[in-house]
């Protein structure tokens, strides 16, 4: 027979002699491992969606094939929201908890300055732009926390050489003019 593992918690347990399936919780990419499903041997059960249980072919009485996926460490996006009445997106004031497999880069995702809701369509900050929605609606970033608001700079304070130029310039045509 084959054995299931049971989530990395426990050593593998023999399955009936009949199973040559074992499923497992699916892991979600930044959402995390799907909820509701349990380790175990045989068929994914009846009430568990193909969205949230997969299975494997157990090969080996020695150890299950449905080991648990290896995680990386969690990470946080800024969440944005769409404001109904300015018809642009804005930042929110809350973050998301990000979760991903120990092979996965860290990534999230913003709706441009430009975005629309039919251009900027993610659900979710974590990880990168839907496909097609880059740079149409979406910008993308690969460090924690990286989704925020530009900072906007101060239009009114202009830097010395402009300033200076300004004042120069009428000065020397009068100087000009004069000689």
């Amino acid at each position: 027979g084959i054995n299931a593992e049971y989530g990395g918690t426990a050593a593998a347990a023999a399955c009936p002699l009949t199973s040559t399936k074992c499923y497992m919780p699916k892991f979600i990419e930044f959402t995390g491992f799907a909820s509701g499903v349990k380790y175990g041997c045989g068929e994914c059960p009846k009430d568990a969606t193909a969205e949230k249980c997969g299975t494997c072919a157990g090969t080996s009485a020695a150890e299950g094939c449905n080991k648990k996926v290896e995680t990386g460490a969690n990470f946080e996006c800024n969440n944005w929201s769409f404001d109904d009445k300015t018809k642009k997106f804005k930042p929110a004031e809350t973050k998301t908890t990000c979760k991903r497999e120990k092979a996965t880069k860290i990534a999230c995702n913003m709706p441009s300055d430009a975005a629309t809701k039919e251009k900027y369509t993610s659900t979710s900050t974590c990880g990168p732009c839907k496909n097609g929605e880059k740079d149409k609606g979406c910008k993308e970033c690969d460090k924690a926390l990286c989704n925020k608001a530009a900072e906007k700079k101060d239009d009114t304070k202009k830097d010395s050489a402009t300033s200076l130029t300004a004042l120069l310039l009428p000065l020397l045509a009068m100087v000009y003019t004069l000689f």
